[in-house]
């Protein structure tokens, strides 16, 4: 792994801001920014994890002053890889992953600080988070305002899983252990449950987290990309779960949504036989396959 920085000082902070990303030199420098905004009257530093990008995503973070790790292409790359790494090497009291399509609210971040400090039996927190639907191309298709549906009249609602996006007590990682970097799926709820057995609750709080740019996830594209990668392969979870003894307890707090990305699955079946795709139709069996590979 390779590292550079305009800063290595390894001393501790309030805040460790991890951004993960891969070839997203189109979104990376904006990030990044919202991130230096957001955390101007926090004691904190920015780790960027880049996972093998072949574009300018490095050359854009560069002109930040932040950490960045790069990991090499012959290594495991995945979100929960970036994420792990990005934890292993923080010095903050709290971590908060972020995308580097996403872009960090100006105020959240203080807010839940000032949140987890006052909230001890608090081990993770996240907020609203807002979508804009973007294509390859740049051009924005639409987009998706609280994609969580979070009671936006509550200013604490108390939950079992925070998504990609949140903010973590370092202490609570310590004693839970971190994001499992092998995990091609669900790595964030798996982390939430094994917070929660331990004591701690997790909770999303009011105000606007971040605003990510990003593919419609209903899309075919995003489908296929998804079982591409096996970011379907909920079995890898429940299967690290079950060492444990939290495998039927995942599963069953899982159920809600595998049963409505198999619903959602079976609709496009019926409608993919009349598509076309680079001359192959794509059957019912293309995706069962996919989605189980």
């Amino acid at each position: 792994m390779q590292s550079s920085s305009a800063d290595n000082d390894t001393t501790q902070c309030k805040l460790t801001v991890v951004i993960i990303g891969k070839n997203e030199e189109q979104f990376i420098a904006k990030s990044i920014a919202s991130v230096l905004e957001a955390t101007k009257q926090l004691p904190s530093e920015v780790i960027y994890v880049d996972s093998a990008s072949t574009d300018r995503s490095i050359e854009e973070a560069s002109k930040y002053p932040i950490r960045i790790l790069q990991l090499k292409p012959d290594w495991h790359l995945s979100v929960a890889a970036g994420r792990y790494t990005g934890s292993l090497h923080s010095n903050g009291e709290y971590i908060f992953f972020l995308d580097g399509d996403a872009e960090a609210d100006a105020n959240w971040l203080t807010h839940a600080v000032d949140f987890m400090d006052n909230s001890p039996q608090y081990g993770a927190c996240a907020g609203v988070l807002d979508e804009v639907y973007m294509t390859d191309e740049g051009e924005v298709v639409g987009g998706q305002n609280n994609v969580f549906g979070q009671d936006l009249n509550a200013d604490v609602s108390d939950m079992k899983a925070l998504g990609g996006l949140a903010l973590y007590r370092k202490k609570a990682l310590d004693e839970v252990g971190t994001v499992n970097p092998y995990l091609p799926t669900g790595e964030d709820d798996e982390l939430c449950m094994r917070i929660r057995n331990a004591g701690y609750k997790i909770a999303r709080i009011k105000g606007r987290m971040a605003v990510k740019y990003t593919e419609k996830r209903e899309s075919l594209h995003e489908v296929f990309r998804r079982c591409r990668t096996k970011m379907y392969d909920y079995g890898a979870v429940i299967r690290y779960s079950s060492q444990y003894g939290a495998g039927l307890q995942y599963t069953l707090e899982m159920i809600p949504y595998i049963a409505s990305f198999i619903v959602a699955t079976i609709v496009a079946a019926i409608a993919i036989p009349f598509l076309i795709v680079k001359g192959q139709i794509l059957i019912l069996a293309t995706i069962v396959v996919l989605a189980l590979c």
